[in-house]
């Protein structure tokens, strides 16, 4: 790995990292595609921090917004990287359950 991908990872796992964001990639990737009202609802997150949440789980692909279902409401799934990061999720799920 060069020094760009090491940085781009380190950066991943920090947000990944954040107890917000984890609830979030485990709400999508155990329910599929979920509203802004219904991943709020869901997991009881301040709106505001939802927001900035899902923005930066955007911002590194983690997560994607989609529009096209009825132009109004925004879907956030899981990103292209759906695979490696549902690996990193049950491999987190684990550790959680072994400490």
């Amino acid at each position: 790995m060069n020094e760009k991908e090491l940085i781009k990872l380190y950066q991943a796992f920090f947000v990944i990292g954040d107890n917000t964001s984890l609830k979030i990639l485990f709400e999508l990737e155990r329910y599929g595609e979920k509203t802004f009202t219904q991943l709020r609802d869901n997991l009881h997150i301040n709106p505001s921090t939802l927001s900035k949440k899902l923005k930066l789980l955007t911002q590194f692909e983690l997560v994607a917004p989609d529009k096209s279902h009825d132009h109004l409401r925004v879907f956030y799934t899981l990103h292209k990287h759906q695979r490696p990061l549902r690996r990193v999720l049950d491999a987190v799920e684990r550790l959680s359950q072994e400490l």
